[in-house]
C-alpha cells in the first residue's frame, strides 16, 4: 500500500524479507535463538536481520558459522539475504 508515491517504511520492510534464509531456517528447524546462540550474537539482532532493521554485522569466524549452521557456502547465504546484489557464477 502507498500514500501517493510514498510506500511507509515499515510495510516496506514486511514486504522484503530474506524469504530464501527464512525458508532454509524453517527447513532445518532452526530457531533464531539457536542460529543466535551458534553465531553469537543475541536473538533481537537475528530478528533485526531478518526483518532488514539492521544488516548483519559478523566476523569471518561468526560468517563460517552460520554457513555450517545452514549448510550453506558463502554465496549461497550472500544470495538468500541480498537476491537482487549478488552476482550468479
Amino acid at each position: 500500500m502507498t500514500f501517493g508515491s510514498v510506500t511507509p517504511l515499515s510495510w516496506k520492510m514486511q514486504e522484503e524479507r530474506p524469504v530464501k534464509l527464512l525458508n532454509r531456517l524453517d527447513e532445518l528447524g532452526i530457531t533464531r535463538k539457536s542460529l543466535a546462540d551458534a553465531v553469537g550474537v543475541t536473538e533481537r539482532s537475528v530478528y533485526r536481520w531478518l526483518n532488514y532493521e539492521k544488516e548483519p554485522r559478523l566476523t569471518l569466524v561468526q560468517a563460517a558459522k552460520m554457513c555450517d549452521l545452514l549448510m550453506w557456502t558463502a554465496q549461497e547465504l550472500a544470495e538468500s539475504y541480498y537476491p537482487d546484489r549478488t552476482p550468479t557464477k
